[in-house]
């Protein structure tokens, strides 16, 4: 699964960032994606293609933990790494047409606990003491 090349099936993802975070463990965005195709990891080969690789997605770029930068952080009692056992990726909402009926069905879900977890503990992580040097590239979740 790629972007690049020539001959390949099209695939469409739209994007709004939430978001932000900058905290000593990276830069990252909570974004909502919207597909047009259904395509096989075509959410996990957009995002890694844009540079921001889901947060968890070893096989797109994303490193397996994520690392504290600062040794304040450190000592106040944060954690040297943050891992999340899965990629933080989640259907909050699926629309389909019944193909019978031809009814709208929409089914929605709120994020996990252990993605809410993460958001929490980077964003308490983020509002503690000075900000870190700012990360040349972010990560996706």
């Amino acid at each position: 699964m790629t972007t690049r090349g020539f001959g390949g099936r099209e695939a469409v993802t739209h994007y709004t960032v939430r978001r932000k975070i900058d905290s000593p463990y990276g830069k990252f965005a909570l974004v909502e994606l919207k597909i047009e195709t259904g395509r096989t990891h075509q959410i996990r080969v957009h995002m890694s293609s844009l540079g921001h690789p889901v947060v968890g997605d070893a096989l797109y770029g994303a490193p397996g933990e994520l690392k504290s930068q600062s040794n304040k952080r450190r000592s106040a009692g944060m954690p040297a790494t943050l891992k999340l056992d899965r990629n933080f990726l989640h259907s909050a909402v699926l629309e389909l047409t019944h193909p019978r009926t031809k009814e709208r069905l929409r089914f929605s879900r709120p994020l996990p606990k252990e993605l809410e977890n993460l958001l929490e503990s980077l964003e308490n992580a983020r509002q503690e003491g000075p900000r870190p040097e700012p990360a040349s590239d972010g990560a996706s979740l």
